[in-house]
Formats: structure tokens, sequence, C-alpha cells
């Protein structure tokens, strides 16, 4: 793609809920991790970390999220 029109890139699989998204500088803005375990107990992919540099706005970074999930969150599959 042209660079000079990206304003924000994804990378990484949401669906595994690890991906970061990116500026037009390649610089991490957000990111989605997995919630860690706590005592050996899984949280499973619907619960999830969403982590927000100042450089992003709170409210564009989980509008990505909520985007990202009605493309390819577990609630899609189930419903197919």
């Amino acid at each position: 793609p042209n660079s000079k029109n990206v304003m924000y890139e994804i990378e990484g699989s949401y669906t595994q809920r690890c991906c970061a998204v990116l500026d037009k500088s390649r610089r991490r803005v957000a990111e989605i991790k997995q919630k860690e375990a706590v005592g050996g107990v899984g949280f499973g992919v619907d619960v999830f970390r969403l982590i927000v540099q100042p450089e992003i706005d709170a409210a564009l970074a989980m509008t990505l999220v909520i985007l990202l999930d009605q493309m390819f969150g577990s609630s899609r599959r189930l419903s197919t």
C-alpha cells in the first residue's frame, strides 16, 4: 500500500488476541493481548487487554477492536 495514505495498520491475529495497531511511522500505538491466566485458570480468547498509548485516542482504539470483533470475533463464528 501507498504509505502516504496509511494512518493506521493492524498486524497480528485478532482471533488469537495478539495484534498491534501501528501508526503511519510504524510505531506501536495500541495492542491487543490475551489476558494472562491467574492461578493456572485461563480466561479464553474473549477476555483480553487493550493497551493504548497516548499517541492514539482511546475511543478510536476501542472502535478498531469493535470492528475487528465484528469481522473476526467468536460471536460471528457461533452465529454462522
